[in-house]
């Protein structure tokens, strides 16, 4: 018998370059298909025993010399802002309206170039990896608030908003891209209960105290979205309570003055409710953008029901 590819007078050798074509087209079928990196284009396989320290949630967008590239924060030094470094902005905020804030990676040369892609040279396939990079951040961040209170629980992810101008521009609001990618995949419902009044610039091409004016009257409360926001907490408190307060009144019923009753209750000294708002970006610099929503969004919540006590958490892809 003569197998394809060979000759009568060459059998042995023909079987033998036959049978590493064959193993070749075998281990090729058993093989991964190559991956081209989202970042730098290069063709990769993905081996599932490679996977990076930061898990394998990334490893098949981006190739290990990549992957290696990403500054990953570990250690915590400042408790407000997550730097791994003693931070000099938080030494000077002396109330900040958030609790605290955690961020995936540093804001190096690397991660400038990658967003620089993705926001402004329309490689918008990086959202993908961008998400899978800040859920690693949200996660350390909620697994360390469980480890004070193991019932804790987000009740909205919050984007920072574009302005029209730059929505327009860009086409999506990188925020709530990012705010989506953690909603989509640990529960937290988007909410988007703030707005930009003006286009404030480039903060980038901003100095400290210029961001900290430029921030001035800068977001606003979209009333409906609070105002849907505010009843489910309501909702959702009265059916823990039986829809029942002390004295057999409805929780949420209505004074003569207009006031909720939850509220004129909470107000004299039970015990308030918890609303928990996740704020997202996709840079935290000197954490003026993030303060001053924050701030934006307690007001707006002790305006609607005093009885309904805000705690404002931040979350952001880097920190510079």
């Amino acid at each position: 018998m003569t197998l394809p590819g060979t000759a009568g007078t060459g059998t042995r050798g023909g079987v033998r370059e036959w049978g590493r074509r064959a193993l070749g087209a075998a281990v090729s079928l058993l093989s991964p298909a190559p991956f081209a990196c989202l970042v730098c284009g290069r063709h990769y396989r993905f081996a599932s025993g490679a996977a990076a320290a930061a898990g394998p949630a990334i490893s098949h967008r981006l190739c290990p010399d990549c992957q290696d590239s990403i500054p990953w924060i570990g250690r915590i030094v400042c408790p407000v802002c997550g730097r791994p470094e003693t931070c000099g902005d938080c030494a000077r905020r002396e109330d900040p309206a958030f609790i605290c804030s955690r961020s995936a990676v540093t804001y190096d040369e690397t991660i400038r170039s990658w967003i620089a892609q993705y926001k402004y040279r329309g490689h918008e396939a990086l959202g993908a990896v961008f998400g899978d990079m800040i859920n690693i951040a949200f996660t350390g961040l909620r697994r360390e608030l469980e480890r004070r209170d193991p019932a804790f629980r987000f009740d909205a992810a919050v984007p920072v908003p574009l302005s029209m101008e730059r929505l327009r521009e860009r086409g999506f609001n990188q925020a709530e891209q990012l705010a989506s990618a953690v909603a989509g995949r640990h529960g937290p419902p988007l909410a988007r209960l703030l707005i930009r009044t003006r286009d404030s610039g480039k903060q980038s091409e901003k100095s400290r105290m210029e961001r900290i004016r430029g921030t001035r009257n800068l977001f606003a409360a979209d009333e409906a979205e609070m105002a849907a926001l505010i009843a489910r907490v309501q909702a959702a408190a009265s059916a823990r309570s039986g829809g029942r307060t002390d004295g057999g009144r409805s929780a949420f019923s209505r004074s003569p003055g207009g006031r909720s009753q939850f509220a004129a209750d909470h107000s004299t000294g039970a015990r308030p409710v918890i609303l928990r708002l996740l704020l997202v970006d996709d840079i935290y610099t000197t954490g003026s953008t993030v303060n001053a929503c924050a701030a934006v969004l307690k007001t707006a919540v002790a305006h609607r029901d005093p009885g309904i006590r805000p705690e404002i958490y931040v979350v952001t892809l880097a920190r510079s």
